[in-house]
């Protein structure tokens, strides 16, 4: 809190303590106000924990409790699931008529025996839920004959999030191109993006899950990493999910009896900031201004003005009200109260300045003038000192700040920074 002092102008050591007090602030002492409008950007905080995220705003959604019976997909969820099935022999195969959708089962993604363990290659840990993943399933039987079918790539059905359509991808050999080889490749496709304004850009936190059946559990990497989708980049994922070593051995649980299931959560992440930039000045100018007010106990309105002044590149007022602010039906009838200023015609818009500024009432008798100083932003509208000095002290004689009916206001700022909105 910046505390009222009283300083002899005569005494160079009075100033200086003055001036290091005069930096001090308290945003929290009721004497500080500002009378510009702050905006509260309240930036809701990441977390790593899905539970909370609400699908109706976000695209987020919550994922189930507990995992469905694995004896069959069940409706638990508004989750999208596929299921592929492949004979037993792999002559005249035809995949597209095999492909059918299903109600949500279960899922999970690359994990050793033990939950806290690496898989072998992999130096991140991956850990197991409960809850099925909020978005898509895909359940694939017969996984062997797809591996070895003249099949690169194979795309799930359509599912909606935030508003978009996406795809689950699986490479079941991996992508050669990407360094892939021996391993299952999984990525996110967003498609139909015709719909899509010019220069759109989507960010995202996507989660790829692989089940384990024998500890019937969903595992999944847990990476809160945004990922950001646009024109140039309609996909994202992992070319290296794991390894087919460890992916075929039926400890793991990924493939039993032939049949495994991948699944994916994506979650949008909407940006509703908004952003400044503050540019601090090298060498700021100290501008003064000095304004005699006469006729204190004559006059009866609750709010004066003081002439117009320049201040660097700017134009100032002084704001003075001789029985305190009324606001809000809050009132400081007991003290004075005062305000600084900018005049807005010689201000451009969305931009605000940073300034240090000092209020002084000057002694007429004894030259130890009282002032309080402090630090704020200064825009369309003023701030300042809501309890300046109380009226009891102003009006007593003996201070010298109220002599023949006339007081001596002294502003002294410097212009510290612009800050423009973005």
């Amino acid at each position: 809190m910046a505390t009222p002092r009283r300083s002899s102008s005569s005494s160079s050591s009075k100033s200086n303590q003055s001036d290091k007090s005069s930096q001090k602030s308290n945003k929290n002492d009721d004497n500080y106000w500002s009378l510009f409008h702050k905006s509260n950007r309240s930036t809701k905080s990441s977390t790593r924990s899905f539970r909370n995220y609400d699908n109706s705003t976000t695209g987020f959604q919550t994922a189930p409790t507990s995992p469905p019976s694995t004896a069959g997909f069940s409706a638990q969820t508004g989750s999208a699931s596929s299921e592929i099935s492949f004979p037993t022999s792999p002559s005249n195969v035809d995949f597209s008529q095999r492909l059918s959708l299903r109600e949500p089962s279960e899922v999970s993604l690359p994990f050793s025996p033990d939950l806290h363990r690496p898989l072998p290659g992999y130096r991140t840990s991956f850990h197991g839920r409960d809850a099925l993943p909020s978005h898509y399933l895909l359940k694939i039987e017969s996984f062997s004959l797809l591996s070895k079918a003249s099949i690169e790539k194979y795309s799930g059905s359509e599912f909606e999030v935030g508003g978009y359509k996406w795809k689950l991808a699986i490479y079941p050999n991996g992508i050669q191109s990407l360094d892939g080889p021996d391993h299952i490749s999984i990525y996110l496709e967003l498609v139909d993006t015709r719909s899509l304004s010019t220069g759109w850009e989507i960010n995202t936190i996507v989660n790829f899950f692989l089940f384990d059946r024998v500890r019937d559990k969903y595992v999944s990497l847990q990476d809160a990493a945004v990922r950001r989708f646009h024109c140039m980049k309609t996909q994202w994922g992992i070319a290296k999910f794991i390894d087919l070593e460890t992916f075929y051995d039926p400890s793991n649980g990924y493939l039993v009896n032939d049949s495994c299931t991948f699944g994916v959560e994506v979650f949008i992440v909407k940006s509703t900031f908004t952003a400044e930039r503050l540019s601090m000045i090298r060498s700021p100018m100290t501008c003064n201004y000095s304004w005699k007010f006469d006729f204190f106990s004559k006059r009866t309105q609750d709010l004066y003005e003081s002439d117009l002044f320049a201040g660097g590149d700017y134009k100032w007022t002084i704001l003075f009200w001789p029985n305190g602010i009324r606001k809000d039906a809050e009132t400081w009838a007991n003290y004075i109260s005062l305000g600084l200023n900018l005049n807005t015609s010689s201000f451009p818009p969305g931009k605000k300045l940073l300034v240090h500024y000092i209020f002084r009432v000057r002694d007429q008798k004894k030259n130890n003038h009282y002032e309080q100083s402090e630090r704020g932003l200064i825009s369309s509208t003023a701030t300042g000192f809501r309890q300046f000095m109380s009226l009891n002290k102003f009006k007593d004689p003996e201070n010298g700040f109220l002599v023949r009916d006339a007081c001596i206001i002294e502003a002294q700022f410097e212009v510290l920074g612009l800050v423009t909105l973005d």
